[in-house]
């Protein structure tokens, strides 16, 4: 019995250049899109505007495992994390909720290890900031892809 082994490439899977994208945010400034978390740079960012709770979804499209999330950010509070393996982004599941440590005039550096990472979407919801507004400068998820959408 001849058994194949091969070790499955982690990559980061939200950026945009894996053909990831966020498909809604709460707030849009021109200056700061939702697309901005997912450029792989780190000097641009996406800010809320107004009111919390302030959300945005990460689309994958294709479902993929994830094993290690980083959130970098400025003001963000309570974050809650809910995952959906559906084609559409229904379904949702709460996953992971954390309250992060305000750093003043740094970065905020949340690393996470994910438990039942299965995904093809990601909702990211700032439940609450430590200033009137909060900005989202990355979210990385290293991990691996597992299979494409079927149409």
């Amino acid at each position: 019995m001849l058994v194949k082994h091969f070790k499955m490439r982690k990559i980061d899977l939200c950026l945009s250049s894996e053909g990831s994208e966020v498909i809604l945010a709460t707030s849009s400034d021109e200056k700061h899109p939702p697309e901005n978390i997912i450029d792989g740079n780190p000097e641009t960012f996406w800010t809320t505007t107004g009111m919390f709770p302030q959300e945005f979804i990460i689309c994958f499209h294709k479902h993929v495992r994830i094993e290690r999330l980083v959130i970098q950010s400025y003001f963000v509070q309570t974050l809650k994390i809910e995952k959906s393996t559906s084609k559409e982004p229904v379904d949702f599941e709460q996953w992971i909720e954390k309250d992060l440590v305000h750093t003043e005039g740094q970065l905020q550096n949340e690393e996470i290890m994910a438990r039942d990472g299965s995904a093809t979407y990601l909702r990211f919801i700032i439940v609450s900031a430590f200033d009137h507004f909060a900005s989202v400068h990355s979210v990385s998820a290293e991990g691996t892809v597992v299979s494409n959408l079927s149409s």
